[in-house]
């Protein structure tokens, strides 16, 4: 049952089992992992720690334990576990690979790598070692060997497979060929690698971009490309075809080659519409538009994610008038909050061709991580990132700039789960800036 991904089933056969058998540590490391596979990491770790009481005290009961410690964050103890399965098993890949997640989780990126390492000399088929080791080094700003290693991606299953035309492109011109360039992941991903798009004209031959929808209204008055299709359409026929996320690390594999100029620029026929509705604001405020939550469909977002509450707290200042560009399920919040000085600019976004006609109109964003930021950096525009710890690694570590968008400045944690820090520096730095009467940068 654990083998077909039944994991409830599994429990059900377990359970009747320590009713029998209360004693068996096996069992309720068995338990242990039924609980921690459907999201119940508390619970795993009382019946790991129950197996361990029992006498199992296997690797694997310690690898385990980590596991599920490091879903509750408790690092320090998840680490010591690892560490533990290692020493009892030294060979054995896997347990160094989850030595270095628990490394990861914990913002230790380069004992990480050291970790992923090991787990690839000792088992160089492990399926997502490469991956994980990938996105350390890209935290430390090691884009040459995080994006060979972000590659795997094609390879383990991460991105779908599908029948894909042509073969994979690896950046050399293509006169007289046709490139098919395909979307993955979220839109803030797509963003972010459409700044290799205007390097494409000059390597010749068609270029076909598959987008997701709401941003093909923003990508196709660029010029950029022949021909746009949605995702989920017929795919054409083509000579090469390339994943968007691989371009950025054939065009610009080393930090040094990051300019983080804009490449995007707002529809000029959405312009008119968004000024006037921005123009309800004194000439003397500053005008914010504020994003609080990511998609809620991202596994993770509530770690990424803040209320409204909290930013307006924070952000709702004399001298301000807050825009809410927020998207999706959160704009609940706003409707919950009544009666607020607040001006709603979600109605009024039906695509991110509308959203980058607000944000060309704001003098600053404040926002979590989300596509938004991705599309205010690329139109040149004032954004405040607010990151939680870990960040995504595209933030890298310790810097309050990015080199992926200069426009853009990183409000960090002190500590993992530090939002006060975070909202507070922002808040100070917004004050500043009201009082100075000034322009926001990064």
């Amino acid at each position: 049952m654990h083998a077909a991904g039944s994991f409830a089933a599994a429990e059900g056969i377990l359970r009747p089992a320590l009713a029998v058998r209360p004693g068996d540590g096996f069992l309720w490391n068995a338990l242990g992992v039924m609980a921690a596979e459907q999201g119940r990491p508390a619970e795993a770790v009382r019946c790991y720690r129950r197996a361990l009481a029992l006498g199992a005290g296997t690797a694997g009961l310690w690898t385990n334990l980590g596991n599920a410690l490091t879903k509750l964050r408790q690092h320090a103890t998840a680490l010591a576990c690892q560490e533990e399965a290692v020493r009892l098993a030294p060979e054995e890949g896997a347990f160094r690979y989850n030595l270095g997640i628990t490394l990861a989780e914990a913002d230790r990126h380069a004992e990480a790598v050291t970790a992923f390492d090991a787990a690839l000399r000792l088992s160089p088929a492990h399926p997502m070692a490469r991956w994980d080791r990938g996105r350390s080094l890209l935290h430390l700003s090691n884009l040459p060997r995080g994006f060979a290693d972000y590659e795997v991606r094609l390879e383990n299953g991460l991105v779908p497979p599908r029948p894909l035309p042509g073969a994979r492109w690896d950046g050399r011109p293509f006169p007289g060929k046709r490139l098919l360039l395909l979307a993955e992941q979220g839109f803030g991903d797509t963003l972010w690698a459409s700044r290799t798009l205007p390097r494409l004209r000059a390597l010749g031959g068609e270029v076909v971009l598959e987008c997701q929808e709401a941003l093909i209204p923003l990508l196709a008055p660029m010029g950029w490309v022949d021909r746009i299709i949605p995702a989920g359409a017929p795919l054409p026929e083509a000579d090469w075809h390339a994943h968007l996320c691989s371009l950025p690390g054939l065009f610009a594999p080393r930090l040094e080659m990051l300019s983080g100029e804009p490449w995007l620029r707002a529809p000029e026929a959405r312009l008119p519409a968004m000024r006037q509705r921005l123009n309800g604001a004194e000439a003397s405020t500053l005008r914010v538009g504020i994003v609080w939550s990511g998609s809620t469909a991202f596994p993770r977002n509530a770690e990424r994610a803040l209320t409204l509450e909290r930013f307006l707290m924070a952000f709702d200042l004399p001298g301000v008038q807050l825009f809410s560009l927020q998207k999706g399920p959160p704009e609940a919040e706003l409707r919950a909050a009544g009666a607020h000085r607040i001006i709603d600019l979600a109605p009024h976004l039906r695509d991110f061709a509308d959203t980058a006609a607000a944000v060309a109109e704001l003098d600053l964003v404040i926002m979590t991580d989300s596509a938004v930021a991705h599309l205010a950096g690329a139109l040149g525009c004032p954004v405040w990132l607010l990151l939680s710890r870990p960040a995504h690694w595209l933030w890298m570590q310790e810097r309050a700039d990015s080199p992926w968008y200069r426009s853009m400045r990183l409000f960090r944690p002190r500590a993992e789960g530090d939002w006060n820090h975070v909202l507070d520096g922002a808040a100070a730095a917004l004050m500043r800036l009201v009082r100075q009467g000034g322009k926001a940068g990064n």
